[in-house]
């Protein structure tokens, strides 16, 4: 990954979840390396989850 790679990355996406879901991600390196998996797969679901949601509902302020 190169320093504009690592910069990119660190922007917000302008989704809050998405956002979330990116820091929490960011938090991984914080745990001990037996807990990394659940967390990735935590992130990967959240993120499957905002993929597959409505866009129009919230752009409309519908809880998705």
């Amino acid at each position: 990954m190169t320093a504009n790679d690592r910069q990119a990355a660190s922007q917000p996406t302008g989704d809050p979840a998405v956002d979330a879901l990116v820091a929490l991600a960011a938090q991984t390196a914080q745990l001990p390396s037996g807990e990394h998996k659940a967390r990735y797969t935590q992130v990967l679901v959240g993120l499957e989850r905002e993929l597959d949601a409505d866009p129009a509902a919230s752009v409309s302020g519908a809880a998705s």
